[in-house]
């Protein structure tokens, strides 16, 4: 038996699974376009409707601890609440099953004509959706081809009595070894870290007649324990939510398993009456390797009864637990109790974004959105405190360290935004997500620099405070009313963020808002210019500081218009 040749075959084959599975993947959510980030709008406290949300992503992706790892990272960065999330992982478990019926389907064959299918659509059509079409293509095609060839790998060891003795312990005819096919899938998924790719081998294994059906079903159990461990581990550097939502992922699942083991051969009994052809029939003669087209000594139906079972499985929990989402949620919270004290996020406690979704740009983008506003509200909250600056004389100091704190939040704020979205770049986006992308770059940096002039603004107060230096009443007055006109523009540009506008519409508001405040800015500095030449304004000084500030009004003006554009999709024409 060559050794060398089955494992090289066993290795590829898997590897050209899992990239199968990746650019497959990545193929459907960017023909998905904006679906599944406008999926997250249609989480309501219906666990339905989160339950539904969980399989269409899972089915999207193809992982369901890709899924849960995301939720936790929700829950994390309170994209969704703890009742929402265990909603989303019970769809998960469902959407993960499709893995199954995938690599059940009799087309293998068509693996490489699918292949170049999907290159021949990938590099030959001119739209940009049949293109993620032909990547889908593509990938399938791969997929099913590194599922031949571990199959072919695993022929060989029907022949190795070391093989045939060490899977005849996980038989499935006693506790033992339905103990032993649980540990072993398990442990074989937190290795791969892919409840997909452990679902493939073990239908490849029983496929070629090592694995029967009573022991398939026990490494799929276990598969379903050792897909939470991902989601554990991705949730230790979150907060008690996100804990909470990756405990109540492997209750789910361990509950499951749990409930299956004791009704373990009852189980397997229905699974068999679901699915047409006895699971463990072997093709054991040319005549009937000829009708069922598959090789002598494999089994042509386990595939099916492996993925009805893991269906059935999955289902079942759901149907069981979708009732019992609020008494989870309390076991979950009983075990990870809320923190006495909680801190606010400060400059370098970012609440949304989550680096584990660099891999779903469409979702990572949705998480890059909300940390946008969260930075948005803190120059909001700076501008408010810069108003009181040019009011208030007497809490001047304490109001210009207050600011100074603020702006290096926000300096933090769009750097973390920035790496995270260059990170998020380097992912294979579509067009739509790449021009999302490039503005939210541009958005956090517009963001960055209209604090910089609150800053400016800032500091000059504090410098004329220090300095005993007065304006003249008519100038502090135009000031107020100038920087009122800016904080109403830079509201008004960051509204097309938060909500739905007609973009033409958006913009010709916002011209004539940036004219305006262009406008009394000039006139001001027209009219400062003459009270100099007048003598109105005394001392150098003063003079000099008022210019300055008239100069980063303008500056946050047209930071303002800047916004404007991007908001409203014109700057980079987002469809």
């Amino acid at each position: 038996m060559d050794w060398e040749q089955i494992l090289f075959q066993t290795i590829g084959g898997l590897g050209l699974f899992l990239m199968g599975m990746k650019i497959m993947s990545e193929g459907m959510q960017k023909a998905a376009g904006d679906g599944l980030r406008k999926t997250l709008n249609f989480l309501t406290n219906n666990r339905i409707m989160a339950i539904f949300v969980g399989f269409f992503v899972t089915a999207v992706i193809q992982s369901s601890s890709a899924t849960t790892v995301m939720t936790v990272g929700f829950v994390n960065a309170a994209l969704m609440n703890l009742r929402q999330a265990i909603g989303v992982i019970l769809g998960a478990n469902i959407g993960t099953t499709v893995t199954g019926w995938i690599v059940t389907l009799k087309i293998i064959k068509f693996s490489l004509p699918m292949i170049g299918l999907g290159v021949f659509i990938r590099f030959f059509s001119k739209s940009e959706k049949w293109r993620y079409i032909g990547e889908v293509f593509f990938g399938f095609g791969i997929l099913f081809l590194g599922m031949q060839t571990m199959k072919l790998a695993f022929a060989p060891l029907r022949e190795s009595p070391g093989f045939i003795d060490f899977f005849t312990r996980v038989d499935g005819n006693s506790y033992f070894s339905i103990l032993l096919g649980v540990l072993i899938g398990a442990m074989t998924t937190f290795i791969v870290q892919s409840s997909s790719a452990t679902i493939g081998i073990t239908i490849a294994l029983a496929s070629q007649g090592l694995l029967n059906f009573e022991g398939a079903i026990s490494l799929i159990l276990g598969e379903n324990i050792g897909t939470t461990i991902t989601a554990n581990l991705a949730s230790l550097g979150g907060n008690y939510q996100a804990k909470r939502a990756a405990i109540a992922h492997a209750l789910f699942n361990v509950f499951g398993v749990f409930v299956i083991l004791v009704l373990f051969y009852p189980f397997i009994g229905i699974v068999e009456s679901l699915v047409p052809g006895n699971s463990n029939f072997i093709v054991s003669t040319a005549q009937q390797a000829e009708v069922y087209r598959e090789a002598i000594g494999s089994k042509p139906f386990i595939g099916q009864h492996i993925a009805m079972a893991h269906s059935l499985f999955n289902i079942t929990n759901v149907v069981i637990f979708a009732f019992l989402i609020p008494f989870l949620v309390r076991i979950c919270e009983k075990l990870v109790p809320e923190p006495k004290k909680l801190r606010e996020p400060g400059a370098l406690q970012f609440s949304h974004i989550d680096f584990n979704l660099i891999d779903t740009p469409a979702l990572g983008i949705a998480e890059a959105e909300k940390e946008l506003m969260v930075m948005s509200r803190r120059v909001s909250k700076s501008s408010d405190l810069v108003r009181d600056i040019i009011k208030d004389g007497e809490n001047r100091r304490r109001l210009c360290d207050k600011v100074l704190r603020e702006e290096k939040a926000i300096d933090e704020y769009q750097k973390y935004i920035t790496e995270f979205l260059v990170t998020l770049s380097s992912s294979a986006l579509s067009e739509t997500d790449a021009n999302h992308v490039c503005n939210y770059m541009t958005l956090s940096h517009n963001l960055e620099k209209y604090a910089d002039h609150l800053e400016h603004i800032t500091l000059i107060y504090d410098k004329i405070d220090r300095r005993n230096i007065k304006f003249p009443d008519e100038a502090n007055v135009r000031i107020d009313k100038i920087f009122s006109e800016n904080v109403n523009f830079f509201n008004y540009s960051l509204k097309a963020f938060m909500e739905n506008v007609d973009a033409q519409t958006f913009m010709s508001k916002s011209q004539v808002m940036n004219r305006r405040v262009k406008k009394i800015i000039k006139e001001t500095k027209v009219a400062h210019l003459s009270a100099v030449g007048r003598r109105k304004i005394v001392k150098n000084d003063a003079a000099i500081h008022y210019m300055d500030i008239l100069n980063f009004l303008d500056g946050m003006r047209a930071q303002a218009y800047n916004i404007s554009e991007v908001t409203s999709g014109t700057k980079y024409n987002i469809g």
